[in-house]
């Protein structure tokens, strides 16, 4: 049986089919209003005002696969947080236990553990989506040229041009989106750092207000983001992240 997050990224790879086939489809239909190619062939007219409804619906179909993943996403990030709290105390809150997810299973069940635990999903979080971002600003920078390149040569209506808008305007929101939670991600990793480089001067037991603040701002920061992690690079970095984090338990003595 598929989890959310499998189902999400099946969403998505479908979200990326239509986006690259509408783009093509635009920038045909662009040249085509420009250089006049169907003057020749007006029996073929018919069809391109066909091809331009097709786009349209696989505009509106691309925004409707997004509000569905990002649901999906909420869901599957309820399960992961009440596994997440299992993991950290012990508890039977989402109904199964995670295996291989954390690396803390000598910790004690309690605060400690959980304020180690984001501390190890911060720091893989980040550097994940760090590395996630060429790829999507790539994506949103090359949907945008060519809109502006349509717009700018094409012959079509106004309702037309804002329905074509929509694709560029939500990748420009994503790339933005995305900058905005790794720069949250970047100051949470150095509240992380700096919090339990202190410890070993003042201890936990007085700081737990402070590891859950840092706990609910990383939460909360996911949630409003709504960014599947992508698994390709996920599974790529894993292994140099995993002995990256070992290290940082060396170095700020996490036993």
């Amino acid at each position: 049986m598929k989890s959310n997050f499998d189902r999400v990224i099946e969403i998505n790879r479908r979200k990326i089919k239509i986006l690259y086939a509408s783009t093509l489809i635009t920038l045909l239909l662009t040249i085509n209003e420009k250089y006049k190619f169907l003057i020749y062939y007006p029996d073929l007219e018919v069809y391109a005002q066909v091809v331009i409804a097709i786009n349209l619906i696989l505009i509106v179909s691309y925004l409707l696969l997004d509000f569905r993943a990002t649901y999906i996403y909420s869901r599957a990030e309820r399960n992961r947080t009440l596994e997440y709290l299992d993991n950290s105390f012990d508890t039977n809150f989402g109904g199964k236990k995670v295996a291989n997810y954390f690396t803390q299973s000598k910790l004690n069940p309690g605060f400690y553990k959980l304020a180690v635990n984001c501390f190890e999903n911060v720091f893989h979080t980040f550097y994940i989506t760090r590395e996630m971002q060429a790829k999507i600003y790539g994506k949103a920078i090359t949907v945008i040229i060519l809109f502006i390149f349509s717009a700018a040569v094409g012959d079509k209506g106004i309702i037309r041009s804002l329905i074509e808008a929509i694709l560029p305007l939500t990748l420009l929101q994503d790339a933005i989106k995305l900058s905005y939670f790794i720069s949250r991600l970047d100051k949470l990793l150095d509240n992380f750092k700096a919090f339990f480089t202190t410890l070993s001067s003042t201890g936990f037991a007085n700081r737990e207000p402070e590891a859950l603040k840092y706990v609910i701002e990383y939460e909360t920061t996911l949630a409003w983001a709504s960014i599947p992690l992508e698994n390709k690079i996920f599974y790529k970095m894993k292994n140099k992240l995993g002995n990256e984090w070992e290290e940082l338990k060396l170095l700020y003595k996490i036993t």
